[in-house]
């Protein structure tokens, strides 16, 4: 028998890389193909842009050039994690983040890719979806010797404001591993891979000042079947049982990511979408419900429930805001019961119970470390807020009309009976409204705006809602007394609201109401949160919203907290005067509650824009009041943010309202004239998903709409433009009776049609003759820009004319739509032209500095 030979030369290298293979053994991670995401975004590599992976229990938070903080809750494992090359014919390191040339950014897996003349090298970050840890696998093409140099810096401390000493780092050559200890070794971490050739040594039992590194010598042979895996594990666990995770993350590369995958296509594929002509919006949407899905984080110690947002720590222990607060889960959670993310949102109410106070207070803030220290008894930001009970309140009455899950209003009723009682004690002075005060903050934490605040109108407008809330969960519970009481109270306390914050002379609701018993006047944007509830009677209201649409409040990018002319007003200011995109949903909210699309609709265009022009895919916590762009200090990644994208899209442009436990839905579109055709599928409401088709041109909107599910009964609102006539309204094929309404406002007519929807379609068409609608006037952002677009304060119609309000800086020219019929300027500083069916205005700003307004009155061109 012969046998065949190889040459020696090339029998040594096969050798020798089996050798390495057999020796690393679970280190073979077979390439595997990495699938497009249907909303990937990608792009050139931006310094000091955030990107993240984020999983139940693990945080990957870095930057595009490369550079990350590893977090396996509650510990922060390390910082300046990087991955540098070197290469035979340079002596120095080649540095990652200067050869860091593309990322691609998909919910389930983030890649940055790293180019140069002899090597190409793609960093795929995975956050698996509930295994503490964080696996990096590299993708590696040369032609070239390359090592890659792996470095971070030991830090292996608890989140905020947590701490333990006795930190120490070395290197196990068995494990191929850096371990991360502590003297007690309750506390361990392994950072890795098997292809480690060789590792920086350091003191024993203490944490190096240098970075730890280990070196990695690519294979050229295997490289081209196998990723390198790199693996970060950690837990408050036996060091056995953490390196068994680390072999885990290595062993089980494939189905961690296929199962991150599958969740993320599900999530995808189950929850409501939006397909609208503008594909930006569609991506922003999608987009969103993958953020607030990463809310949802697992702690060892506390149990599940919602953190408000992901960031860097840099030299501290804080990762942005990712730890649990109760207002901003609550908040948060409109949007996520919108979207159908109930179980994420179940799990929130859950743990925010949890951890309720003796005297019912439901808690503020709660640090992924308060399993390890005297948290709930010795720091005071525990239950530093008072709005966060009456929100918690609302939130699960809200998610109770959304999914009708009776069970865990069952499960909860007890704690929000007891949050319920706290309540009552806020209300010192018999007004019916709760108050602030020490340890019982509202709308302001810091700033001389909340001196002297005996209550504010938003604590005030979100305990009204929660009387509200609680009136009809008491009904629920068969416990008609209380719902009573409730009821009776919310009228009182609704009045109150109405009559003692608003100042006729300035024309707008007061900020609040001081201890000396007079107001604080100051403009600033919360009375949105009493208008998004629809809690403050409709001509006050009318005067409120229009200057919440000045750009004194609402700047092209979003609103400020407080208005520009308040000598207390600083663009920089937390407090008073930067953008934040979370109250900037409560206006766009506000302004659709009352029918005044043209100035919702721009402040939902402004954060689908921040959506992709700073983080990709993420929104930051606020931005500075005088230019696009966020402030140094902003959380990148903040969840009552993203929420503000999703609400007031499905709550206020669509007008989405579920009522689960009466098999009740309303549906309400004000979309932009221009959009010939939207498509909306999967609405939840109960066990029953509802998708509809709008179809509209300048005299008839159609829908077409379908159940999936048990019947439900909808209420369908067609909006009619001003001045329109000759209505009339068809619907079929219907089963039963239909009943019709018709209301007019003051900036349209609401044609309604209630109706029970079951899996038939049924298609509901009305048309019209004449009328005049306004299209939103849209600002195409530009990082850096200051606020200089046009804003519609204004929509009427009276004795076959139409008026609109318009704002705009000074000496500026600015061009509008105005769908419907052929009009003429009658009176005002515009020209208008009719072109394709729609009247375009070129509207001209009066010379002078800073805004300025102009009444246009339009009219019929041929009476």
């Amino acid at each position: 028998m012969e046998y065949f030979k190889l040459p020696a030369v090339t029998a040594l290298a096969l050798l020798l890389s089996v050798n390495n293979m057999l020796a690393q053994g679970h280190g073979i991670v077979t390439k595997f193909g990495i699938a497009d995401s249907p909303i990937e975004l990608k792009g050139d590599v931006r310094p000091h842009q955030y990107i993240a992976a984020i999983g139940r229990s693990a945080a990957w938070l870095g930057t595009e050039t490369g550079a990350a903080e590893l977090w396996v809750h509650p510990l922060k494992l390390a910082s300046d994690f990087k991955i540098d090359f070197q290469i035979p014919d340079y002596v120095e390191p080649i540095l990652g983040a200067d050869v860091a040339r593309t990322v691609r950014v998909r919910p389930e897996l983030t890649t940055i890719t790293y180019t140069h003349a002899t090597f190409t090298v793609r960093q795929h970050i995975l956050a698996p979806h509930d295994t503490p840890g964080l696996l990096v696998l590299l993708d590696v093409e040369t032609f070239r010797p390359l090592e890659l140099i792996v470095s971070f810096k030991t830090v292996l401390q608890y989140a905020w404001p947590g701490a333990f000493g006795g930190q120490y780092a070395f290197w196990n050559d068995e494990a191929k591993a850096f371990v991360l200890s502590e003297s007690l070794r309750e506390r361990n971490a392994f950072i890795g891979s098997p292809w480690a050739s060789t590792a920086s040594t350091h003191p024993a039992h203490a944490v190096p000042d240098a970075p730890n590194t280990f070196v990695i010598t690519v294979d050229s042979v295997r490289v081209r079947t196998e990723f390198i895996p790199i693996a970060i594990a950690a837990g408050i666990a036996s060091r056995d049982s953490v390196q068994a995770v680390y072999d885990e993350l290595i062993t089980n590369a494939h189905q961690l990511y296929q199962q991150k995958l599958n969740h993320v296509t599900e999530l995808l594929q189950s929850t409501t979408s939006i397909d609208t002509p503008d594909e930006t919006l569609d991506l922003a949407f999608a987009w969103s419900k993958v953020n607030l899905d990463e809310s949802l984080v697992c702690n060892p110690d506390l149990g599940c429930g919602l953190v408000a947002g992901w960031g860097p720590s840099g030299k501290g222990t804080r990762p942005g805001f990712g730890w649990f607060f109760g207002g901003d889960a609550a908040i948060n959670s409109f949007a996520m019961n919108a979207t159908g993310l109930w179980y994420d949102v179940a799990q929130g109410l859950r743990f925010l119970a949890r951890y309720q106070r003796d005297d019912g207070k439901i808690p503020h803030e709660v640090s992924q470390s308060a399993g390890r220290l005297p948290w709930f008894e010795d720091f005071p930001y525990t239950y530093y807020h008072a709005d966060t009970t009456p929100y918690w309140i609302v939130a699960v009455w809200r998610h109770w009309l959304a999914s009708g899950d009776d069970e865990l209003l069952e499960e909860l009723w007890p704690a929000v009976r007891h949050a319920f009682a706290w309540c009552l004690t806020r209300d010192t002075d018999g007004d019916g409204i709760i108050e602030n005060g020490p340890g019982n903050l509202g709308a302001i934490e810091i700033g001389e705006l909340g001196v002297g605040m005996h209550q504010d109108i938003y604590l005030a407008a979100v305990w009204v809602k929660a009387l509200e809330a609680f009136a009809a969960m008491s009904r629920a519970m068969s416990d008609e007394s209380s719902a009573r009481d409730a009821t009776e109270l919310h009228q009182r306390a609704k009045r109150v609201l109405n009559d003692a914050y608003w100042r006729e002379a300035e024309g707008h609701h007061a900020f609040g109401i001081l201890e000396t018993g007079g107001t604080n006047d100051n403009l600033t944007v919360w009375p949105a949160t009493a208008l998004t509830f629809g809690l403050l009677d409709e001509a006050r209201a009318e005067r409120t919203l229009t200057k919440l649409a000045s750009d004194s409040i609402s700047a092209d990018w979003g609103a400020r907290i407080l208005s520009t002319g308040s000598p207390l007003y600083d663009p920089m200011h937390y407090n008073n005067g930067a953008v934040w995109p979370f109250v900037t949903g409560f206006v766009a909210w506000g302004q659709y509650n009352y029918r005044r699309p043209w100035s919702g609709f721009p402040l939902i265009d402004a954060i689908k824009q921040v959506t992709f022009d700073w983080a990709r895919g993420r929104h930051p916590e606020l931005l500075s009041g005088r230019y696009y762009r966020p402030l140094d200090t902003a959380v990148p990644q903040q969840f009552f943010a993203t929420s503000m994208l999703v609400s007031p899209i499905v709550h206020g442009m669509l007008g989405w309202e579920p009522d689960a436990p009466n098999g009740r839905a309303r549906l309400a579109p004000q979309l932009p004239p221009s959009w010939s055709a939207t498509i909306v599928q999967r609405l939840k409401v109960g066990e029953t998903e509802v998708s509809a088709s709008f179809e509209q041109t300048d005299s008839s909107f159609t829908a077409e709409l379908q159940a999936v599910g048990p019947p439900i009964t909808l209420e369908l609102v067609t909006p009619v433009p001003l001045g329109a006539d000759s209505v009339n309204a068809g619907a079929g094929p219907l089963d039963g009776v239909a009943r019709g309404g018709q209301s007019r406002g003051p900036h349209d007519v609401q044609h309604s049609l209630t109706f029970e929807l079951a899996d038939a379609p049924v298609r509901v068409s009305t048309t019209w003759d004449g009328g005049l609608s306004v299209e939103p006037p849209i600002n195409h952002l530009q990082p850096g820009q200051q606020s200089r677009g046009l804003r519609v304060l204004n929509f009427t119609a009276s004795d076959n004319s139409w008026t609109l309000l318009l704002e705009g800086s000074a000496g500026e020219q600015y061009r509008l739509q105005t769908p419907g019929e052929n009009v003429r300027v009658k009176s005002g500083r515009a020209i208008s032209a009719f072109l394709d069916g729609v009247t375009h205005l070129w509207i001209g700003i009066p010379a002078g500095v800073g805004r300025g307004t102009v009444t246009v009155v339009l009219e019929p061109r041929w009476p």
